[in-house]
């Protein structure tokens, strides 16, 4: 090792060039995320310090022809600061480090018009457009958006007011975010509630707050009023944020919880910062070692791709802002916050002069997608050590049913597990849930919060005789006929059970596609002889339901706030016109009725809507996805590929 260090590491693993580890994260994450958006702001200047330093002539040019896409609109930015308009940080310090000033003028019409236009908090401080002005909102990832923004584009600008600003930005939310128990920073403030602030020190919000300290430590002119405010901060913050780097150089999810997971993007920005504050000498040359070994334990995380797991979903003050609540926020494979935070931690390393750094583990080895998010797809799966359950899904939304060994706690209603990601969660959520990360909490995905226990949940059936209905127990069998990509089916029976004087049983046949909320249901009730029966098909609410029924096309449907911490959900069942024998209501249940013939099969279709999902804000836009998007005929088309007879 060379440079500052002065030491070489322990020989357990071969050493890795941190040149060639950033060069690999930064391809991947250009193939991977969408630059427009804040991570790819970030990971736009990684790329740029990168360029900087990386001995490949090609890399800078490469730069600002990227960071020049933002003004032609080729790459549009977008999102709540103007600076990713114009390519953000990284164009402003390309501009500012002289090497790019062809990006002068996109910079500067970004510098005026986010100073003039963005919003701001009551102390001044610039704040997304959608912060609420009445809880004077303000959170630490706004640090990251304005401050080396401002920073390069007053230097290179000779705007002194933007430098001001600049400053006054990271240094006042440190003054109203920091924690004084700890040192480290909460996220946010205003989002529980008016001068509330979140009770966490979370790793990538840390790591927010350390990117606007950094570009300040580094070049914030020395003749600065403000930079030996600077200087103190970032040695009191960074002694703070050693104190809870774990054995392997890094920091968890909740900052001070050595029990919740390792968090990378976090981490990353923590060791940029680090590596800043030792080149610039803000720390001393014994604190080295606490860089080395951070660099070393993140390429754990790094895949031979360059991928990069273990980086929390998006997150911002989620529930109440406690420390639990941030510890319940899942991570991600390749998410899209983890590229540019490992390139600029590899960069600085570059710029420190090392050529080399030992990994205390194997690199990669804990890059697995086993919890990560997969390609869409419908998924049905069996679960015989939770509760013989089965459950289904698409790239909108999942179901359950119970399965025998419950049977004496719950009924045969169906279950909606609500989601707002297009990727397949059911085996993730039955693992997290076997570790002690329950279901029923939600950490940015979705969550199980539909109540269903003996009552028919979501299209749960019933046969309705003597104005009232009679259900099955659980199911008694279940078999797997499809599992694919595109399209699912099992078939479910259920022992006879008495309906008001007859025995009945059933066999019901279950099939779900891509593309839809609806799943369809082919029921067969069977009785001892032929006979006309009324199939009841329940909608459970918790009594404050807008309900909405419609003889004509069959369909009864629910819009209902159940709890509310988890947004509203829609529910629906739609039934042959022809056939609707009308509506009822027993208990917590709200029915439609349809005339079938015993051993004789019918079809129909359940779906649920979540408000958190892309498509369901509102109980106008459920009601029109039933009413006109899913309409009988629609149905029949989308599931016109023949089913099964295995």
């Amino acid at each position: 090792m060379v440079g500052i260090f002065g030491l070489r590491a322990a020989e357990a693993q071969a050493p890795v060039n941190p040149l060639a580890l950033a060069e690999k994260v930064l391809a991947k994450g250009l193939a991977e995320i969408d630059l427009g958006l804040y991570p790819g702001s970030l990971l736009v200047q990684g790329m740029a310090e990168l360029a900087l330093v990386s001995p490949d002539k090609s890399l800078l040019p490469r730069a600002v022809e990227l960071g020049g896409k933002f003004a032609t609109k080729e790459l549009k930015g977008r999102g709540s600061f103007i600076s990713y308009e114009v390519g953000g940080s990284g164009a402003a310090y390309l501009r500012f480090r002289g090497a790019a000033d062809s990006l002068g003028a996109q910079v500067a019409d970004g510098a005026k018009r986010m100073v003039a236009q963005q919003k701001r908090s009551g102390e001044k401080l610039l704040v997304p457009g959608w912060a609420v002005a009445e809880k004077d909102q303000v959170f630490i990832d706004i640090a990251f958006a304005v401050t080396p923004f401002l920073l390069y584009a007053g230097l290179a600008e000779h705007r002194d007011d933007y430098v001001d600003l600049a400053v006054f930005e990271t240094l006042e939310l440190f003054r109203i975010l920091r924690d004084p128990r700890t040192g480290l920073l909460h996220q946010g403030r205003g989002f529980q509630g008016l001068g509330v602030v979140s009770e966490d020190n979370w790793s990538r919000g840390n790591g927010w707050g350390v990117v606007g300290l950094a570009a300040l430590i580094r070049d914030l002119p020395a003749t600065h009023p403000r930079r030996p405010e600077v200087e103190s901060l970032a040695k009191e913050f960074f002694l703070a944020v050693l104190r809870h780097q774990n054995k392997d150089g890094l920091w968890h999810q909740e900052v001070t919880d050595p029990t919740s997971y390792v968090e990378t993007s976090g981490s990353g920005l923590l060791l940029y910062g680090l590596g800043i504050a030792l080149e610039r000498g803000v720390l001393d040359r014994r604190y080295a070692a606490d860089l080395l070994k951070g660099l070393g334990g993140l390429t754990a995380y790094i895949a031979a791709d360059g991928s990069v797991s273990h980086a929390c979903i998006g997150c911002r003050c989620p529930g109440q802002g406690t420390k639990d609540d941030y510890k319940q926020r899942l991570w991600a494979y390749n998410d899209p916050h983890a590229f540019g935070a490992v390139v600029l931690a590899y960069a600085q390393a570059a710029k420190l002069g090392l050529r080399e750094i030992t990994p205390a583990l194997k690199p990669g080895c804990f890059a697995a997608r086993e919890d990560a998010p997969g390609k869409p797809r419908t998924y049905v799966r069996y679960n015989p050590d939770g509760g013989q359950n089965v459950g289904w899904e698409n790239d909108r939304i999942a179901f359950r049913v119970y399965g025998p060994s419950v049977r004496n706690r719950v009924g045969s209603g169906i279950d909606v597990w609500a989601k707002s990601v297009e990727f397949p969660i059911i085996d993730k959520w039955y693992r997290l849930n076997a570790a002690g990360f329950e279901y029923h909490v939600e950490r940015g995905e979705g969550c199980d919060f539909y109540d269903v226990g003996n009552s028919r949940g979501c299209g749960g059936l019933a046969v309705w005789r003597n104005d009232r209905p009679f259900v099955s127990q659980t199911y008694a069998t279940q078999r797997i006929v499809r599992n694919e990509p595109g399209d699912i089916e099992f078939v479910l029976t259920f022992d006879p059970w008495d309906a008001g004087g007859i025995q009945v049983s059933e066999e019901r046949r279950v099939r779900m596609v891509l593309g839809t909320n609806l799943f369809q249901v082919g029921s067969t009730l069977k009785t001892a002889g032929d006979a006309d029966l009324t199939a009841a098909l329940g909608l459970t609410t918790a009594g404050h339901a807008a309900v909405k029924r419609a003889a004509a096309s069959g369909t009864l449907s629910c819009w209902e706030q159940l709890k509310p911490d988890h947004g509203a959900l829609g529910t629906a069942v739609i039934v042959e016109p022809a056939n609707c024998a009308g509506f009822a209501q027993s208990g917590k249940d709200e029915f439609v009725l349809v005339k079938v013939k015993s051993n004789q099969p019918f079809r129909y279709y359940i779906g649920a809507g979540w408000e958190r999902s892309p498509r369901f804000k509102t109980a106008a836009r459920w009601d029109d996805y039933v009413a006109r998007e899913s309409g009988w005929a629609q149905l029949n088309v989308l599931y016109s590929r023949p089913a099964a007879t295995k």
